[in-house]
């Protein structure tokens, strides 16, 4: 009796810990959409980031200089190779 009493014991706990484990994975999922969704509207704009420093602003000047040092390392480059040959027409 007392080992039938046991392995139903085990089985109820088998059973609560299935259940544990489900609803776990139903919250990492439901929290996997849900960073997937701020990401999303954080990505278009709609969202500020606050992880970040600064604010909006000081993120677009950040982007925009970052643009024209590209600029100027495209014009640095341009300078170090110099003019290279005319381009050439193609015969008619």
């Amino acid at each position: 009796m007392r080992i039938g009493e046991a392995a139903s014991g085990i089985g109820e706990q088998m059973a609560d810990t299935g259940l544990a484990i489900s609803r776990a994975k139903d919250k990492t999922e439901q929290m996997q959409a849900r960073a997937a969704a701020v990401e999303e509207l954080t990505e278009a704009g709609t969202l500020d980031d606050f992880t970040q420093s600064g604010d909006r602003l000081d993120r677009e000047l950040a982007q925009i200089s970052s643009g024209s040092q590209v600029d100027d390392d495209l014009a640095r480059l341009k300078a170090e190779v110099g003019p290279g040959e005319p381009q050439k027409e193609l015969p008619q």
